[in-house]
């Protein structure tokens, strides 16, 4: 890996690229986007959630090797492993039908009547029924290809500045990982 850093360290890279709040960022991000969908979440709930989720990332394996070596553009050929939509899917869909098959005539009758509050734990219980699942899900055991274009960047690392590779266009790259990790 740290061949495909420019020399400097993958952790040296991390550190000096991702920022320490991300972890609060994501956690702000999750609670807004409950929030926009009407569903209230403590930040205790939510941080469960992100970790829930990292635990995802956490279980994919990927490998990367360089595949052409040129002066300012190198070429690395990224192997990601991925988790299937279609189970994520299935999951979501599994969920509702036992939410569904499985309420209680009394929440029924308060959701009829409008009772937002019955309505509230109903949704926050799906929701959290959800991301319990998929949090134990488990990446296939095949690889997804990706060649991704570089280019050599200086950046600053604990003081020192190192050459590191980076995807021309990051925008580009970012979908195509997702994508390869969540098909």
């Amino acid at each position: 890996m740290k061949d495909l850093l420019g020399f400097a360290s993958e952790e040296d890279v991390k550190t000096t690229l991702m920022e320490d709040s991300a972890e609060t960022d994501l956690v702000s991000m999750f609670k807004s986007e409950f929030e926009a969908a009407g569903i209230e979440f403590s930040d205790e709930e939510v941080a469960e959630m992100s970790n829930a989720l990292q635990g995802l990332i956490d279980k994919l394996d990927y490998s990367a090797e360089i595949t052409d070596q040129s002066k300012d553009e190198p070429t690395v050929l990224l192997k990601v492993k991925s988790y299937s939509m279609d189970d994520m899917q299935n999951i979501m869909v599994d969920v509702m039908t036992d939410m569904q098959n499985n309420i209680d005539e009394e929440t029924a009758a308060a959701i009829m009547t409008g009772d937002e509050d019955a309505l509230q734990k109903l949704m926050q219980d799906a929701v959290k029924q959800y991301m319990g699942k998929i949090g134990g899900m488990v990446p296939a055991e095949e690889m997804t290809e990706l060649t991704i274009k570089c280019q050599r960047v200086k950046v600053d690392v604990s003081g020192k500045e190192k050459v590191a590779w980076m995807p021309q266009d990051l925008s580009k790259f970012s979908d195509e990982v997702n994508n390869a990790t969540f098909k």
